[in-house]
């Protein structure tokens, strides 16, 4: 009848011009290729081993709000890790662990992966002790490395904020400083990574 074809003719005009959107593809999905800046990540692949040393505070500072008698506290660390391309190449992981004294470890896992519309990469970490944690990684302006900003949450709810360096010193080699603000205050420490051979 004639108000049915009025409501057919006006449908297709509503989606012919408001709703639908030029024609497109309507095939299956195709993968995208890594995103070619993943590249910028390669002198990270392989494994490693890094000492490490807490340069603030120092350990005189940290003894002052410490009870009386109590041990001196670890101011050196060291640990491994491995990173390795993921997901096609989409991903960079890297996994390992690290000294946390009183013969504890912690392990983590990290991912990186390229973010187009921010045009930096994005990280997101875990670890056994329960922290999670989201940033952000862009190459150094003033070096040949790169430089991170992030925010984690502890196992008890506990926020704080890293940021730092990390320079290529050579391929095999890698010089990093990090800061940590959370609920211990502000704590930084410098180290070294050397390439497994």
């Amino acid at each position: 009848n004639m108000l049915r074809r009025t409501c057919l003719t006006l449908a297709f005009f509503v989606l012919a011009g408001g709703c639908m959107k030029p024609p497109m593809d309507m095939g299956p999905p195709k993968k995208p290729a890594p995103a070619p800046e993943m590249k910028k990540l390669e002198r990270m692949i392989g494994s490693w081993s890094w000492t490490g040393e807490m340069v603030c505070p120092t350990k005189e500072e940290m003894m002052k709000h410490m009870p009386a008698g109590s041990k001196e506290p670890q101011t050196t660390y060291a640990g491994t890790g491995k990173s390795e391309w993921v997901l096609g190449g989409t991903a960079l992981k890297s996994e390992g662990s690290f000294d946390m004294g009183e013969g504890q470890k912690m392990t983590y896992l990290e991912y990186a992966m390229w973010d187009g519309k921010a045009k930096k990469f994005r990280t997101l970490g875990i670890s056994d002790w329960g922290e999670i944690g989201l940033g952000w990684t862009i190459p150094c302006t003033d070096c040949d490395g790169f430089c991170s900003t992030g925010e984690a949450t502890d196992a008890q709810g506990n926020k704080k904020r890293v940021e730092g360096c990390m320079k290529f010193v050579d391929k095999d080699t890698h010089d990093w400083t990090f800061t940590e603000s959370g609920p211990m205050g502000k704590m930084t420490i410098k180290g070294t990574s050397k390439r497994q051979k």
